[in-house]
């Protein structure tokens, strides 16, 4: 696949960005943010402030020089508005891919009517209107009609004026630019909240990449109302409610592609926007960003491209395979086999590897005879010590009444287990109950430790390590209680098939992580899921942790699903997870 360095990593792009922070009091005590990038869109003479910034703009790449610009804007919004806004812009070779993925689906030297409910910098309005002009002209019409045409086509809907001032802005240069002719862009942003614009549902393309952050409790009842079966109250995503608001503003059998969080494809707490995008749409595909480090400016995150078709009227349902692929820096897209989408609410899957190698089906949901964790003999259990509620219980010495805390820190990235592992943690070891008596969330033995999150540091999604027989037999007479970023498998007496450091060492694998990740599309690791996960039997296992990397390979080809039925043996409805609002995340 082809990669090329992410605007990020130009150093005009750079020098750019530096410049506006560097001098960004100057250019406020002129300008208003949007004013300073209208004068540097704008080309005419400038001085000062403008020309310099202006200057380290030119060498830059259309598109990227307009990614720019509208990263300067909201490094000059400042970070409290700029978080309201989730204004993180769409790089200009992922909106490439998003263009292709339209472009598979539907004819795009037809009249179509383009939306894109959440335009930000024009990331997608540009290159957008790029494409369809030139598809007019290389079919013979003028370039002064082309260009009036397609802005008829084109519609944007964004929040902030400054946003829908610059969007408008640069699409008007880029066909000065590139064709020599002079459009009215004045009309084309519509200044206003999607979640509530009145729109009539005449669209035949939604494209676009909306904001990722909660509604919070002021916006709860209004979410409520478009979300359905999407709705977590204050937790409810904007980017869902932006999904089914665009899909209903499409025609029977219209084309979509969001850029969007990994995190819906499988996450539990998503499982009603799963279902309200079924009961709409067919999914087509699903392509996995390769980066979530620089991909956009000033975060990270790991997204995926949704392409989806809206139900043709009076078409009967049915469940269609959809394709998974991947994308690389420079926009490339790769095919990796396809996937099904069950219904109920179930995981979908993101594309990885299979066991066996290749490209084939990728199925979910197994029917063939798969162990669990249950199976090894291991019930699951969240941490329930939750620092920012219960700090005044925590100390850093053991005393009477104490049990001690194991932090997520205590999994060291070797696999092993070290009691006061972090070095921000070992002042908080030690939990004081109210009632050491009635205690019922302690563990006991030789417990499996597995990290709840994953940072952009770690190589491994799951990270795990057995908890020693020196701490398990020094703390048998009370037990030990963890910290809520931990999910503890604790032993069954009698009913162990696995040992505790070949169960950790097992869900540290690199074949069994790429598992995982097809099913998790978030840094959070779900307690759900992990009970769900489909593992060779017991008695096929090797008695080592060191030949697990050859033998487990051809153990997990033979299991035909990724999960066991929700309904099968590993039904975690006992499993307590922590609240939506520890959980769910953008």
């Amino acid at each position: 696949m082809a990669t090329a360095p992410l605007p990020a990593g130009d150093a005009s792009f750079r020098q750019l960005l530096s410049f506006v922070r560097l001098h960004s009091k100057a250019i406020l005590e002129r300008f208003a943010p949007d004013d300073f990038c209208l004068a540097l869109i704008d080309e005419k003479d400038g001085a000062g402030l403008v020309a310099e910034a202006r200057a380290l703009a030119a060498p830059l790449d259309a598109d990227v020089q307009d990614y720019a610009i509208a990263s300067a804007y909201a490094r000059l919004i400042g970070d409290t508005r700029r978080k309201a806004l989730s204004a993180y812009f769409t790089p200009p070779g992922l909106a490439s891919a998003t263009l292709a993925a339209i472009g598979e689906l539907v004819d795009l030297t037809a009249p179509l009517r383009i939306l894109d409910p959440a335009c930000g910098g024009g990331s997608f309005l540009v290159p957008t209107a790029r494409l369809l002009i030139e598809r007019r002209i290389a079919k013979g019409q003028a370039p002064g009609k082309a260009c009036a045409a397609v802005i008829g086509q084109l519609r944007g809907v964004e929040i902030d004026p400054g946003l829908a001032r610059i969007s408008a802005a640069l699409l008007k240069r880029m066909i000065r630019r590139e064709w020599e002719q002079e459009v009215d862009t004045g009309n084309l942003v519509l200044c206003a909240n999607a979640l509530t614009a009145e729109l009539p549902a005449t669209f035949d393309v939604a494209i676009g990449n909306p904001p990722y952050s909660k509604v919070w409790r002021a916006g709860a009842e209004e979410a409520k109302a478009l979300a359905g079966r999407a709705d977590l109250g204050g937790h409810t995503n904007l980017y869902a409610l932006f999904v089914i608001r665009a899909l209903d503003w499409l025609k029977s059998g219209g084309a979509f592609a969001f850029v969007l969080p990994t995190s819906f494809v499988a996450g539990p707490y998503f499982a009603g926007l799963r279902e309200e995008i079924l009961d709409r749409a067919d999914v087509i595909r699903i392509d996995l960003h390769q980066q979530r480090e620089d991909l956009f400016l000033d975060a990270t995150q790991d997204v995926c491209l949704l392409v989806l078709r809206r139900h043709r009227e009076n078409a009967l349902a049915e469940s269609k395979p959809y394709a998974l692929g991947v994308i690389d820096a420079a926009g490339g897209r790769m095919a990796l086999g396809t996937a099904d989408t069950p219904g109920g609410g179930e995981p979908w899957t993101l594309p990885v590897p299979r066991a066996g190698g290749g490209g084939d089906h990728q199925q979910l949901v197994g029917t063939k005879a798969a162990s669990t964790i249950a199976d090894y003999g291991y019930q699951m259990r969240v941490g329930k010590v939750v620092p920012t509620r219960e700090g005044k219980r925590l100390h850093a010495d053991p005393g009477p009444g104490r049990l001690p805390v194991l932090w997520a820190s205590d999994v060291r990235p070797d696999g092993s287990f070290v009691f006061q592992g972090g070095t921000r943690t070992a002042t908080a070891a030690w939990y004081e109950p109210h009632d050491l008596a009635a205690v019922r969330y302690a563990s006991f033995g030789r417990s499996v430790l597995v990290q709840r999150t994953s940072n952009r540091d770690q190589q491994r999604r799951l990270n795990a390590a057995a908890v020693s027989q020196a701490f398990a037999d020094a703390h048998a007479m009370h037990g030990y209680v963890a910290e809520n970023h931990v999910i503890v498998l604790e032993p069954i007496a009698n009913k162990v098939a696995v040992s505790p450091d070949l169960l950790a060492a097992l869900l540290n694998t690199a074949i069994i992580n790429q598992r995982f990740s097809a099913v998790s599309g978030s840094f959070s690791v779900s307690a759900r899921l992990l009970a769900r996960l489909a593992l060779p039997s017991a008695d096929t296992l090797p008695a080592t942790a060191e030949a697990l990397d050859s033998k487990l390979g051809p153990l997990l080809a033979a299991l035909d699903g990724i999960l066991v039925p929700k309904a099968g043996k590993a039904d975690t409805a006992e499993i307590e997870e922590p609240t939506e609002a520890q959980a769910v995340s953008a």
